[in-house]
C-alpha cells in the first residue's frame, strides 16, 4: 500500500467514523428513545425538492402535518402527493397491513429517500416526531432559518410503546389558561409521543366548561373575587384582590379536542365530584346537604362544601354528563372523587335517612353509594369512568378506571380487585412539586420531584403477578396550578421533567438508563426547548448541600444528580463564580457558617442553581433529647443536626413537628456545660408562613430535677428567637415553645407546630 493509498483509507476510515458518530449524537437527540435502532454512513438531506407522497387516504393528513411542520424554518413549499413515481429526494408515508403493532413505526432513512411505515395513521404521527428531532435542533424554529443544510442522518427505526396509556393532566380551575396555550400544551405531549391529555376543568377555585343547560355554572362559578397571595396555609394568609375569571365556550372545547385529534392525543374531560364543588354550589347552593350560599374559592386546599347524594342532584349531573359526553369523543370521563370531606353528610338527616336505607353504616360506603350512582350516569353515555384513587373506599363502581395518585398502593389495590389503573403518584410525577431546594426556584406546592426521580419511576410494582402487571395500563404527569400562574411558570414546571416521564411510558424498562439519558439526550434536548423558546428548568444541574455530624464540627458534602458537573462554593455567603472554591472533597466546618453553591452546567455553558445553608455547630449537636409530647415519628432530629431550614424553600422534613401539642424538650449535654444562649428556628422555610409558637421559656439543671429559669419570650418574631443570658452551667436544658392551638382552618383541624433547630451555645 502507497502513501497515498493509506492517506485515502485514512482519510476515508475518518470520515466514517465522524459519521457514525454524528448519527450517534443525532440518536441522542430522539426522546423517549427508540426500542431498536440501526445506523449506516450518509446521510438524506432536505431540499425545496423534496416530494411528501402518502398511499392511503388516512395517511394524508399525517403528511400534511409533516410539510405543514417543516415549511416556517425551511420556507419550503414541499409537495403532498398520492404514490409518487420518484426514487429520489422523496419522504413516503405508508399505512400498511402487517403485524405491526397499533402505534409502531418503522423509519427508514436512506441517501434518497426517508421511508415511514406503520399499521395506523398513529404510528406514522409518532414517526414523525422522531424524525422531527433527527433534524437539526433549529428545525422547531416557527421563523425562517437561513440553515445551509436539513440532514437526517441514515438510520433504521423500528419502534412502539410500552403502555398504551401515556398521560399527562392540566388544571385549569385553579388558574386559567387560554386556548392557545391548550394548544401549545398538546403540542409538547405529542413531540414526546404522549396520546392523553386530561383537562381539570373545574374545582373548588373555578368553573372553565360551558354547560348550556345550567348558565350559571360559568356566570357565577368561573369567577372568584382574589387569591390567596403566598402559601394557603400560611399563618397569616394574604390576598391579592384581583379577580381570576374564565371558561371555555363549547365551541372552543371542540376546537382544542379537533386540534388534540390531529395530533393523536386523546382529550379526557375531568368534571370533579362529589367534592371539590365549591364552584359548582356557588352557581347552585341548592345542591348541598345545607342548602346555603357557597362562595368560589380564593384558597387552595381541599373544603367541606360537597354536593349532597339527593335524587336532584343526580338528575344535575345526568345532565351535564350528558352534555360533556357530546361534546367530548373520549372513551374515558374522569370524576374526580377525591379528598371528600364528609361533615356535612353525617349532619345531614337526608344522607342519615339514606344510610339507613341502603343499610350504609359508614360515611365512605355513602361516597361509593354516590360515586356508583354517578358512574351509572356516565356508563349510560357508553362511556368508562375514571376516578382519583379514593373511589375504592367504601366499594368500587364495577368497570372504574382508578387513577392512582396518593402513592402507588391504591393501584396495587385496583388491580388485584382486577381493574384497570393508570399510576399517578405525586411523590414522583405531580409536576407541581419543586425540582431542587436551591433558592432559584419559583413558587411551588411543596414536595420534591427531581427530573431523576421522575426518570427512575416504575409504573409496574414488580410484586404484582404478571396478570395484575398487565392492569396496570400507564402512568399520567399532573400539572396543578394552585401556585402557576403564567405560561412562562408552566413551562419551567413541565420541561424538562415531562422528556423523563416519557421515556419510562414509552421506551423498554430494559433499555433505560439515567446516565445515558442525562448526559446524552438531555443536552439535545434542552437545545431543542430553546430554539422552541420554552423556558426549561436546568434543576437537574443544581447542585445539593447537606451535613452530618462529626463530633462538635460539621461535615459538609455537595453534589448534583448529573454526574461530571463541577460545582463553585463560597463560606462567607457570597454569590459563587467560576473563580470561587471548586467543591472536589467533604468540608469540615466548625463555626456558623453560611454555605452557598453553583454549578457550571457544561452543556448550557453557564452557572446555574442557587443552593444556600445555614449550618451552625453548637453544643448540643447529636445529644440526647427527650420529650414531654413526642413529635411526629422520626422529625426530632432535626432539632439538633446544625442546619437551619430559612435558606432552602420549605420541606416537611427540615422540622420536628408537633400537632396540637407544644415542644417541651430536656436536652442532656453530657456534663456540665457553661452556656449563654439558645438559638430556636421555628418559621424558617421559605415561601411558607409556619405558625409561630406563643412563648419560649428556657431553664437549666444539673439534676434533671431542680430547675433554674433562664430565658424567656413572649409572643417571639420570626423566623428563630435569641434567648440570651448569663453564662450558666448546667447538664440539662430544658425548652418550651407553646403550640397557640387555634386554627381556624378546616384544612388544619390541628395546628402544626415547626420547629427546626434547637442551637445551644
Amino acid at each position: 500500500m502507497n502513501d497515498s493509498t493509506l492517506s485515502y483509507y485514512l482519510s476515508s476510515t475518518l470520515m466514517a467514523f465522524a459519521l457514525f458518530f454524528s448519527c450517534q449524537q443525532a440518536y441522542a437527540e430522539i426522546t423517549p428513545k427508540p426500542h431498536h435502532i440501526a445506523f449506516t454512513e450518509g446521510q438524506f438531506e432536505l431540499t425545496q425538492e423534496t416530494e411528501i407522497s402518502f398511499n392511503h387516504p388516512d395517511a394524508k393528513p399525517v403528511a400534511e402535518y409533516l410539510a405543514e411542520f417543516l415549511r416556517p424554518p425551511t420556507g419550503y413549499l414541499l409537495p403532498v402527493t398520492k404514490q409518487t413515481r420518484s426514487q429520489r429526494n422523496v419522504i413516503t408515508l405508508h399505512l400498511v397491513d402487517s403485524a405491526l403493532a397499533e402505534e409502531q413505526y418503522r423509519l427508514a432513512v436512506s441517501a434518497q429517500s426517508i421511508e415511514i411505515s406503520a399499521r395506523t395513521p398513529t404510528g406514522l404521527f409518532w414517526a414523525v416526531q422522531s424524525l422531527r428531532q433527527l433534524l437539526p435542533a433549529e428545525i422547531e424554529s416557527r421563523m425562517p432559518i437561513n440553515q445551509a443544510s436539513w440532514a437526517v442522518p441514515q438510520v433504521t427505526i423500528n419502534d412502539k410503546p410500552r403502555f398504551k396509556y401515556r398521560g399527562m393532566h392540566l388544571d385549569v380551575s385553579r388558574h386559567f389558561f387560554d386556548v392557545e396555550f391548550v394548544k401549545r400544551y398538546i403540542d409538547w405531549l405529542a413531540m414526546h409521543k404522549f396520546n392523553v391529555f386530561q383537562w381539570h376543568l373545574t374545582d373548588d377555585q373555578g368553573w372553565r366548561i360551558a354547560i348550556d343547560a345550567y348558565p350559571k355554572l360559568t356566570e357565577i362559578g368561573a369567577t372568584r373575587p382574589h387569591t390567596v397571595v403566598g402559601h394557603t396555609y400560611d399563618y397569616q394568609p394574604l390576598f391579592d384582590q384581583q379577580p381570576v375569571s374564565g371558561f371555555y365556550t363549547q365551541a372552543q372545547i371542540k376546537e382544542v379536542i379537533a386540534y388534540a385529534q390531529a395530533r393523536h392525543i386523546e382529550v379526557i374531560p375531568e368534571i370533579d365530584i362529589p367534592g371539590h364543588t365549591s364552584a359548582l354550589l356557588a352557581a347552585y347552593p341548592e345542591l348541598s346537604c345545607h342548602q346555603q350560599p357557597v362562595k368560589v374559592q380564593p384558597q387552595f386546599g381541599i373544603f367541606e362544601d360537597v354536593l349532597c347524594p339527593r335524587e336532584d342532584v343526580f338528575a344535575f349531573l345526568s345532565t351535564v354528563y350528558k352534555e360533556v359526553a357530546e361534546l367530548f369523543p373520549s372513551q374515558y370521563i374522569h370524576i374526580g372523587g377525591d379528598e371528600v370531606i364528609k361533615k356535612q353528610w353525617l349532619a345531614s338527616p337526608f344522607v342519615k335517612q339514606l344510610m339507613r336505607e341502603h343499610q350504609l353504616s359508614t360515611p365512605e360506603q355513602v361516597q361509593s353509594y354516590f360515586i356508583k350512582r354517578v358512574a351509572n350516569i356516565v356508563q349510560a353515555q357508553g362511556k368508562t369512568v375514571i376516578g382519583w384513587d379514593e373511589i375504592l373506599e367504601g366499594g368500587v363502581a364495577e368497570g372504574a378506571v382508578v387513577m392512582s395518585w396518593r402513592g402507588t398502593q391504591g393501584g396495587i389495590a385496583a388491580a388485584k380487585l382486577g381493574h384497570q389503573v393508570v399510576m399517578s403518584p405525586y411523590q414522583y410525577i405531580y409536576f407541581d412539586a419543586y425540582q431542587s431546594r436551591n433558592l432559584d426556584e419559583p413558587k411551588a406546592i411543596h414536595g420534591l420531584s427531581t427530573l431523576k426521580n421522575v426518570y427512575h419511576y416504575e409504573p409496574q410494582p414488580s410484586h404484582l403477578s404478571p396478570e395484575q402487571q398487565e392492569l396496570i395500563i400507564g402512568a399520567q404527569g399532573a400539572l396543578w396550578t394552585e401556585y402557576i400562574k403564567t405560561p412562562r411558570h408552566a413551562e419551567y414546571m413541565v420541561f424538562p421533567r415531562l422528556s423523563a416521564l416519557a421515556e419510562t411510558l414509552w421506551s423498554a424498562k430494559a433499555d433505560k438508563s439515567w446516565s445515558e439519558y442525562s448526559q446524552q439526550r438531555l443536552p439535545k434536548l434542552m437545545q431543542r426547548y430553546k430554539k422552541m423558546h420554552i423556558n426549561a428548568a436546568t434543576s437537574a444541574y443544581n447542585p445539593t448541600i447537606s451535613s452530618t455530624i462529626k463530633g462538635e464540627q460539621l461535615q459538609v458534602s455537595m453534589r448534583t444528580d448529573i454526574e461530571g458537573t463541577e460545582i463553585y462554593y463560597t463560606l462567607d455567603g457570597s454569590e459563587p463564580t467560576l473563580t470561587s472554591l471548586r467543591y472536589q472533597q467533604p468540608i469540615i466546618i466548625s463555626e456558623r457558617t453560611r454555605v452557598r453553591a453553583r454549578s457550571f452546567a457544561k452543556p448550557l455553558g453557564q452557572l446555574v442553581g442557587d443552593a444556600q445553608l445555614t449550618l451552625a455547630p453548637h453544643l448540643a449537636l447529636g445529644k440526647k433529647i427527650s420529650f414531654s409530647y413526642q413529635p411526629v415519628e422520626g422529625s426530632a432530629t432535626k432539632l439538633q443536626d446544625g442546619q437551619f431550614a430559612y435558606d432552602q424553600f420549605y420541606s416537611v422534613n427540615d422540622y420536628a413537628i408537633f400537632y396540637d401539642s407544644d415542644l417541651e424538650a430536656v436536652i442532656d449535654l453530657d456534663s456540665s456545660t457553661l452556656v449563654e444562649r439558645v438559638e430556636i428556628g421555628y418559621n424558617s422555610g421559605r415561601h411558607r408562613q409556619l405558625h409561630p409558637p406563643t412563648s419560649i421559656k428556657i431553664w437549666g439543671s444539673n439534676d434533671n430535677k431542680n430547675w433554674q429559669p433562664l430565658a424567656h419570650i413572649q409572643q417571639p418574631p420570626g423566623p428563630m428567637s435569641i434567648l440570651s443570658f448569663a453564662a450558666t452551667r448546667v447538664r440539662y436544658l430544658k425548652v418550651s415553645a407553646i403550640n397557640s392551638k387555634q386554627s381556624q382552618d378546616i384544612q388544619i383541624p390541628k395546628l402544626p407546630l415547626y420547629i427546626d433547630e434547637i442551637a445551644v451555645y
